[in-house]
């Protein structure tokens, strides 16, 4: 309760704040910096840049979404009340769903808080296996902002996985497994054990602890990380002006150098003087505000994609289920790394703490859900596009090697369960519509003939564009 109630004042003293700033009127006319969004990349991107910055830095963050408050997610049971369906258009599968949330702290707000780490292997894919396309940047390079960030965010882990093991371990203990989670866990040591989660696991300072209700992506009682909880401290910081409620439209360009941004608001148009801008607005806004803005590049837009889903609900026999102390507690690596990779997507694979209670009488809880997150080939005809109605995500079919992946993760689901007492396996037909991981379209690389950005996200020849979070991923 502690814990809550601190989260709650702190919270509160950043909405103060937040609500001063939603005009234009106090507005410097040049800033040091300009962030565009407030979710995961431009809040860490300030979080780091603070730390360097001298007493006289100005930043401005300019947030399309107002502020939401927790009593109004749980009263209205939605995560904003922005409908993000007003913002793109679909084009291309019907059946295609994009899914993020638009107000301060963007996605943290919808997000479940699963913070596995990627793979050393998935930096090298072509190196290694022959297929996709080699990152910029390798796992060593990263490791140590890897550690920075699960402290910050109060990660909750063992490390039970050796190549990704946090050399000083993780700052909360893992959540508990349910009954069926520690047999396979028992039954694959080393593949199966604790997701790595934000959803605290312990008391801590701003966050109490995860109530397992499986709506995580509302939690009712913020014991997942979220901007607005555990990273509003860059915002209280007076060298930082949020400015919410308005929307970045383009880049100012004066002889092809870009020294601030263009916003629309309440009222009206205008500009904004800025030294160095950076885009934070998840991949299907952050290359439209580029278009606008006319710069041009074959792979600008192109490659969007994300992973992969398939649920299934394994029926046990005496083993229970929904005991675990979170919502997605277990994480299996049996189909991630190795060869078979030359012809397939990889598949990690969830095991939930909730879903829907077996039918049948007395035995409730002998069921587990998982699902099967299956990497998918980025493929250019999958592109983000401007249209006469504004952004486009024309998404046509996902890839052949990532279906491939599909199936081998179908087929082997079996004998990755191991010596479980399984009693029937009903996979899912059909694919979801979204893994909520929105990546691509602004692809980073080592040279602008292929690569819009470089190894560290600023626009080739624009060394002051930063270009942030997963639009720039490779895979």
């Amino acid at each position: 309760m502690a814990g809550l109630m601190t989260a709650v004042a702190s919270t509160t003293a950043s909405i103060a704040k937040m609500r001063a700033h939603q005009t234009r009127q106090d507005l410097h006319p040049h800033y040091d910096v300009v962030l565009v969004g407030s979710g995961f990349a431009s809040s860490f991107f300030l979080h780091g840049l603070l730390r360097q910055a001298p007493a006289g830095f100005r930043a401005l963050v300019i947030e399309r979404g107002p502020f939401v408050s927790e009593q109004w997610r749980r009263e209205n049971r939605r995560r904003s009340p922005m409908k993000i369906g007003q913002y793109f258009e679909r084009a291309g599968d019907p059946h295609k769903d994009w899914a993020f949330s638009i107000g301060f702290g963007g996605s943290s707000n919808c997000w479940w808080g699963n913070t596995p780490r990627m793979l050393p292997e998935d930096f090298e894919m072509h190196a290694r296996y022959g297929v996709l396309r080699d990152w910029p940047v390798s796992y060593d390079a990263l490791e140590p902002f890897y550690d920075q960030a699960e402290q910050l965010m109060a990660i909750a882990g063992d490390g039970f996985f050796a190549p990704t093991r946090p050399a000083n371990g993780y700052p909360q203990p893992p959540h508990r497994l349910s009954d069926a989670q520690q047999a396979l866990a028992q039954a694959q040591p080393g593949l199966f054990g604790p997701m790595p989660t934000a959803r605290a696991s312990a008391p801590g300072a701003s966050r109490p602890v995860c109530c397992a209700n499986g709506v995580c992506d509302r939690c009712p009682i913020s014991a997942k990380f979220s901007i607005a909880n555990g990273l509003n401290a860059p915002y209280d910081d007076p060298r930082v002006h949020l400015l919410l409620e308005h929307d970045v439209t383009a880049l100012r360009r004066n002889g092809g150098a870009v020294n601030g941004v263009q916003v629309s608001g309440p009222q009206g148009d205008f500009e904004v003087a800025a030294d160095t801008v950076a885009l934070g607005a998840n991949a299907l806004f952050n290359p439209a505000i580029l278009m606008r803005s006319g710069f041009e590049h074959p792979l600008l837009g192109a490659r969007l994609h994300e992973q992969i889903g398939v649920t299934a609900e394994i029926k046990l026999d005496g083993l229970k289920n929904f005991n675990g102390s979170s919502s997605v507690t277990g994480v299996g690596y049996m189909g991630y790394a190795g060869a078979h990779r030359r012809t397939g997507g990889a598949c990690m694979l969830e095991a939930w703490n909730i879903g829907n209670l077996r039918a049948d009488f007395g035995r409730w809880q002998e069921v587990m859900e998982v699902r099967l997150v299956i990497e998918d080939e980025p493929l250019e005809q999958n592109r983000v596009k401007l249209g006469a109605s504004g952004v486009v995500a024309d998404f046509h079919q996902r890839s052949d090697y990532g279906l491939r992946g599909v199936a081998r993760a179908r087929e082997q689901l079996g004998h990755w369960l191991g010596k479980l007492p399984v009693e029937a396996i009903e996979l899912a037909p059909d694919i979801l519509p979204s893994e909520s991981h929105i990546m691509g379209t602004t692809v980073m690389g080592t040279d602008a003939e292929s690569s819009v950005t470089d190894a560290w996200q600023r626009l080739h020849g624009h060394n002051n564009v930063f270009v942030l979070g997963s639009s720039g991923f490779p895979t």
